[in-house]
């Protein structure tokens, strides 16, 4: 089973229904946009949860089904069970995985399947990305340029629009900005030192003014934030590459729910705030690295861990499209072999091999040694 999972004609099978199940997606949620979005902005912002959701549980399928990993939270069980998936959140989450989106994924689906609503901060040119960038732009996620004076407006405004919606909406705020690696680190460290900040080991130092500044227009409509610490065992190395191959991991994930009230109003104290978060994240991950415990070592309030329970929609879904996709796919192909026509089979190979191409590119962009990133330099920006 493990070599039909880490097979490349496994992996293209993958990437064609994803691909083709997207693109339908996206075209129906372009002709439901054009329809409906002039007339009743809510009625199609409560049909589209149901298309993201489509698009977004097939990549929740590689993680709870294909490669079958195991999800451990930690939780304080009256929240989870009066709040979690019942009202607007933001998920401050570290940023060290490649698989951080993902991971945070699976737990909106996993606390009340409210995955369709869940948003992210984004870089702009992320909305013209076929199937995801596309999803992410009728699903109203904040573009940004990277510019605190043109993303401003984005924050205050749109943030604000995402938190008057009827049904629960999470956002997701990687509040360090970039992956973690040790250069960035030793980047963060130095930056610390000359502000006086705290010298963090496991994370990098947040970026705390797009919170600040926006939390003053929605906090009102917004019940509660919420810290998500996410782990891997030191040596898993999680990454989509790893879930494609069926890799088998273990995700361990804290979430502890902090009322609105409990975030200061002033914009330093908030600034403030965000800080002493991060530095109760990182004694929780170093405490994880050296026990493999979240609470031994760092002093917070110890939580049972419990397995949350598998929803089978996004196995449902992924067997839907599959049989629609590649039952007349299978059908075409085999006509096309056995015709021995070269012409028409070269025909079939080359897109096939441009499919597992661009996966290929996609997977390396998304891994750690290969992201760029400007965080530590000294580059300007706007002001």
């Amino acid at each position: 089973m493990s070599f039909i999972k880490s097979s490349p004609v496994t992996h293209i099978i993958i990437a064609l229904v994803f691909l083709v199940s997207g693109l339908t997606v996206n075209l129906f949620q372009l002709l439901f946009f054009i329809v409906l979005w002039p007339l009743h902005k809510e009625l199609f912002r409560k049909i589209n949860y149901y298309f993201s959701y489509i698009i977004y549980s097939e990549l929740v399928f590689l993680s709870d089904w294909w490669a079958g990993v195991q999800y451990y939270f930690y939780v304080d069980k009256d929240d989870y069970n009066n709040y979690f998936g019942k009202e607007h959140a933001i998920f401050i989450i570290n940023h060290k995985y490649e698989i951080d989106w993902l991971t945070a994924w699976v737990v909106n689906d996993r606390i009340g399947g409210i995955l369709g609503n869940c948003k992210a901060f984004a870089k702009n040119s992320l909305k013209y990305m076929p199937v995801i960038g596309w999803a992410w732009w009728f699903g109203e996620f904040l573009f940004l340029q990277r510019d605190l004076v043109k993303d401003k407006y984005t924050i205050e405004t749109k943030l604000k629009t995402l938190f008057e919606y009827e049904n629960p909406v999470t956002m997701l705020l990687y509040a360090e900005g970039t992956r973690f690696t040790k250069e960035k680190q030793e980047a963060s460290i130095k930056f610390a030192r000359t502000k006086g900040l705290p010298e963090l080991k496991e994370h990098l130092l947040p970026r705390t003014k797009g919170f600040s500044i926006g939390l003053p227009h929605f906090r009102h409509n917004l019940p509660a934030v919420y810290n998500v610490q996410i782990a891997f065992r030191r040596e898993e190395k999680p990454s989509l590459r790893a879930l494609l191959n069926g890799q088998r991991l273990e995700a361990h994930v804290y979430i502890e729910r902090i009322p609105i009230e409990q975030v200061p109003e002033n914009d330093k104290e908030c600034d403030k705030w965000m800080y002493e978060l991060y530095e109760k994240k990182d004694k929780m991950m170093v405490s994880f690295f050296n026990t493999g415990d979240w609470f031994k070592e760092s002093g917070v309030k110890p939580l049972e861990k419990f397995v949350p329970p598998l929803r089978y929609y996004s196995l449902i879904n992924i067997i839907l499209w599959s049989i629609l996709i590649l039952v007349p796919f299978f059908y075409f192909t085999f006509n096309v072999l056995i015709s021995g026509n070269l012409l028409h089979i070269l025909m079939l190979m080359v897109p096939l091999g441009l499919l597992y191409v661009i996966l290929s590119k996609l997977m390396s962009v998304s891994e750690i040694g290969k992201t760029s990133s400007e965080y530590g330099t000294d580059k300007k920006k706007t002001k």
